[in-house]
Parts: C-alpha cells; structure tokens; sequence
C-alpha cells in the first residue's frame, strides 16, 4: 500500500477535486472523463453534500485562524490488482486516522473508481473541537510507517519503504513493487494506443516487454526476465481485451462525432448562402 500526505489552505478546492468527476476541457466537449467516479464511504464528525461539508469544515477552522493549511488530503493506493469490499476500505480509513492522529476530528473517506488501482482518498480538518491539531511534521516519514505496520497487521502485500527510509540491507532488495507499478502503467499506456491485439503486443515490446499468451491467460516478461502475472498488474486478458474493444468503440463514436460536425458545418455555410442569396433577390 502506497499513502501519501499532504496539507493545503483551502477545503472547497480539496474536496471540489475529490467529489467531483473529471471533465474534458470545453474544446473537447466538456463531457466527464468518467461519471461518478467518487464515492463516500464514511463520514467522521460530520455529514451531508459537499456544500455542507465544506461549511461544517470551516466553521471549526475558524476556531484557530492563524492556521493556515487546516486541511490534511491522505491518499492511500492498495495493491495493484487487488479489490476490496467498501466495509473492509472504511475501516482502513479509520485506521488511518487512528494512527495519525485526528480519529476525533471531522475527516470524509472516498472513494475513486476511475483508475484499475482502487485507492481512497481521506479530507480531515488538521483542526479539532478541542482546539487540537494534526501535525505536519515528518510527515512523509509517518506516512511510509504507517503503510508498513498496516500492511503486516491487515494482510496486505508487503512493500517496501521509500529508498530514504530503508536500512542499507532493505536497500539491497529488489523492488518489486516498483517493478510491478511500472509495468502497470506501461500496460495501461500501450493499452491506450492499440486497437487490437497485434498492436498491443507489439506496443509492450516497444516498451522492453515479451508478452506471454495461452488460453488461460496473459503475462509479461521484464528486461531483467521477471515475469508478472496480468492480474497482479491489474491487467488480465479479459480487462485487456475489453479495453481494445472499449478503444475501438471510442474511435468509431469520435469519428461519427467528426462527421457529424462536418455535416453540420455544411448545413451552415448552405444556410448562411442561402441567407445571402435571399438578401440579394431583395435588393
């Protein structure tokens, strides 16, 4: 498991980014990226929209004024190719805040859906009723030992901590986690290009990949000869497929959209002539 801890000035802006779906930019449409895409799995001291959350937030901000970077945004990505249920996610997020320190405070855990990788991100106020308040301090180092300790307690896939936090011996490891990430994000990258499957290999093998094959599944082969199952990457066959299928669908959608925008370009410069003409008959 992977977190990362962060703190910002402003609750609007963190929580617009975490509830809201991602949209194309107004050029190309504007139409969400994924719809739906978060999700509120709990809430802690607090309730309601994200209007409400985010008033009841700086209601108790204003108790300390001076602070200002009142939001702490955690992100906590579980291993790629693992699911878990929204109960076992919740309760993650409460350990979170137990380990850390703000359990007492107001804090929101969500949900995304719009990456292979499920991953959550939690909004807390730094500040609490009581007046106290979350520390920043080492907090890339608190956050590396927290993944650590969960990992081991909850059952999930040990990873290994950032290069700064290692002992020499841990440094000695190969790190097959990066491995792994890696080849996750070159996948979903040569995924992204192709339209079948001969273009997708032939993409991982642009990439430094052989990719292996059979009837019961697919896998991948690093440049050190490391194989990666395509589940524990979060690709499997079917995924991959249904990706170039999905790839070949959005071209087609894209290209219907081109046409019809071309036809009615044309049904527009055949009106503004006709508007035109018809002035010019009545001079």
């Amino acid at each position: 498991m992977f977190g990362r801890f962060n703190t910002a000035g402003s609750f609007r802006q963190t929580l617009n980014y975490c509830l809201e779906d991602k949209h194309l930019t107004q050029a190309q449409g504007g139409a969400a990226i994924y719809k739906d895409r978060a999700e509120i799995l709990w809430y802690n001291q607090c309730f309601g929209n994200k209007q409400d959350l985010i008033r009841q937030f700086n209601e108790v901000a204003h108790g300390r004024p001076n602070m200002s970077l009142p939001v702490l945004h955690i992100s906590l990505s579980l291993p790629t190719g693992e699911q878990y249920t929204k109960g076992f996610l919740a309760g993650l997020a409460a350990d979170c805040a137990r380990s850390l320190d703000f359990e007492k405070h107001q804090y929101v855990a969500i949900l995304h859906k719009d990456t292979l990788q499920q991953h959550i991100h939690l909004v807390a106020n730094r500040i609490g009723f009581d007046g106290h308040t979350v520390s920043d301090s080492y907090s890339y180092g608190r956050m590396a030992d927290y993944c650590r300790e969960a990992e081991r307690r909850l059952g999930l896939r040990l990873e290994q901590n950032p290069r700064r936090y290692q002992t020499p011996e841990e440094r000695q490891i190969p790190r097959h986690g990066q491995r792994l990430d890696k080849l996750s994000l070159h996948i979903q990258q040569a995924l992204n290009q192709s339209l079948d499957y001969p273009q997708f290999e032939g993409n991982m093998q642009q990439r430094g990949y052989r990719v292996l094959k059979s009837p019961r599944g697919i896998a991948f082969m690093d440049e050190k000869n490391i194989v990666f199952k395509g589940s524990e990457t979060g690709h499997s066959l079917r995924i991959i497929e249904k990706g170039l299928a999905m790839n070949v669908l959005r071209l087609q959608r894209e290209q219907e959209l081109k046409l019809q925008q071309e036809k009615e370009r044309e049904r527009e410069q055949q009106r503004h002539h006709h508007r035109r003409h018809s002035r010019g008959l009545s001079l």
